[in-house]
């Protein structure tokens, strides 16, 4: 049976036909369906064309107002997410409009598939593809939830509005949706995740250079850590952790190696970074993006932000733990977007999912549960592969250790130095990657963002609605319930 691709939600539509015109293409050339392969090559636009990482950093406490000096540029998107101003003035890409409709757009992608496949009764080779397409409307629906939804433990899940989880071909292109709640959407996600790896077959993959831009089951495990951390299931953080590192033996092996790094020069650690054979890498895409360009926007970083972070000294006795920053004062970076141009525009390869943050996860999900001894021994993983040299030489992490380094005045409770030890280290090794608000998010960190032209600086607490982006205003007009200001 040939199933046609034609129909894609207004959740998307109305956001992306000015630039990709997508009415205008001629029904009898868009892809049909009617082969394993089709299946496959469709899943390829499952995952979300478009990055985070812009709007993430800039509402960060990573960024901050560096004037405007020479050679500082202003990027609407960026100005406007830092001072948390609702009506963006552009839904450009790296705006929360374009990410919004190109999750909805990966999700139609998926639940194309889904439905070609229900058609053909779940043929078995069809499976490995269900799968992924699960994995996929889940990936997109979830990240959605954690910009435009408040998070699972804020207040009541049950009354917080979710957003829309599509699971059905469109068959109009106006169609009213509802947002539930927020615990109705984790649930939903939750049977994508656990019904999706089971079928996820690695061997459909195998051996070609497109392994990273597919889940595989590493991969979907890893974004099951990713999920149960912000549902605060932390057993099933433990669980899917352990599937990723099977006996431990390999986290040492897939964690980013600073010392490969650090004799790299600029253009080639950017081609490193985000290289499919990097053992870190689990799950990447290509998105249209001006990411690449950040060391160069007014809302980012400066070198106090080196100094503070990226130089800082772990609290273990060695000075041979830095990562190597290229640029001056202002215009500090590290290169880990590789960007190319297509057809007049620019694309950077996104990394979506880690092995670092895997080891991350676990490590947390261990405070949590009270098993610091495995929080510490995953620190000690983690910190022998960022030092320089002499790493056989350097002790190990103690408890002291962090204690000294993170305890918060006569606060000296074990719980507290071990998360501030464990969110210093995510900050540093996810700078510039949009990682930082997820944890400010999970962990109710407030912003306090200076405007230098402004008198007074922009304060967001932990309670704060503007944490939430706004819903696009196109899909307001189309009947979804718009975030409370």
């Amino acid at each position: 049976m040939k199933f046609k691709i034609t129909k894609i939600s207004l959740l998307s539509l109305l956001l992306f036909t000015a630039c990709d015109k997508y009415l205008e293409v001629d029904p009898d050339n868009r892809a049909i369906l009617n082969s394993p392969q089709a299946a496959r090559e469709l899943l390829a636009t499952a995952y979300p064309q478009a990055s985070y990482v812009m709007m993430s950093e800039s509402m960060s406490d990573n960024f901050t107002d560096k004037g405007p000096f020479g050679g500082s540029v202003v990027n609407p998107v960026n100005r406007d997410v830092y001072k948390f101003i609702e009506n963006i003035q552009s839904n450009g890409e790296d705006s929360p409009d374009f990410y919004w409709a190109a999750c909805y757009k990966a999700i139609a992608a998926a639940n194309q598939t889904l439905k070609y496949i229900e058609e053909q009764k779940d043929a078995k080779e069809l499976l490995p593809y269900k799968g992924e397409a699960l994995l996929c409307r889940a990936y997109a629906h979830f990240m959605l939830s954690v910009f435009f939804a408040r998070p699972y433990n804020d207040v009541n899940p049950e009354a917080n509005p979710g957003i829309p989880y599509v699971t059905e071909v469109e068959d109009v292109v106006i169609k009213k949706y509802e947002r539930g709640n927020v615990k109705d959407l984790y649930e939903k996600i939750q049977q994508d995740i656990e019904t999706g790896i089971p079928l996820i077959n690695d061997d459909a993959i195998a051996n070609t250079d497109a392994t990273a831009y597919h889940f595989t089951k590493r991969s979907a495990q890893a974004f099951a850590t990713r999920f149960f951390l912000f549902k605060k299931d932390y057993e099933a953080v433990k669980k899917y952790s352990k599937l990723v590192f099977p006996g431990n033996d390999i986290i040492s092996n897939s964690i980013r190696d600073v010392a490969k790094y650090k004799i790299l020069p600029y253009y080639v650690l950017e081609q490193t970074w985000s290289s499919t054979a990097e053992p870190t890498n689990l799950l990447m895409a290509t998105t249209p993006s001006q990411i690449n360009g950040y060391p160069y926007l007014r809302y980012g970083t400066n070198g106090a932000f080196a100094t503070a972070f990226m130089w800082k000294t772990p609290p273990i006795p060695s000075t041979n733990y830095a990562w190597n920053l290229y640029g001056q004062e202002n215009f500090y970076n590290i290169p880990k977007f590789r960007s190319y141009s297509f057809n007049q525009k620019n694309y950077n390869i996104a990394i979506l999912l880690t092995a670092d943050e895997v080891l991350f996860n676990w490590a947390e999900a261990s405070i949590e549960t009270g098993d610091y001894a495995k929080a510490l021994e995953l620190f000690n993983l983690y910190i022998k592969k960022k030092l320089i040299t002499n790493r056989s030489s350097i002790p190990d992490l103690t408890e002291e250790n962090l204690k000294e380094a993170f305890k918060t005045g006569s606060t000296t409770l074990r719980y507290d130095y071990y998360i501030a030890g464990l969110l210093d280290f995510k900050r540093r090794e996810f700078a510039f990657e949009g990682m930082r608000w997820l944890d400010m998010i999970r962990h109710r960190i407030p912003v306090h963002h200076i405007v230098q032209d402004e008198a007074a600086p922009v304060v967001v607490g932990a309670n704060d609605p503007r944490r939430i982006l706004q819903i696009p205003l196109e899909v307001q007009m189309s009947g979804v319930e718009r975030n409370l200001r």
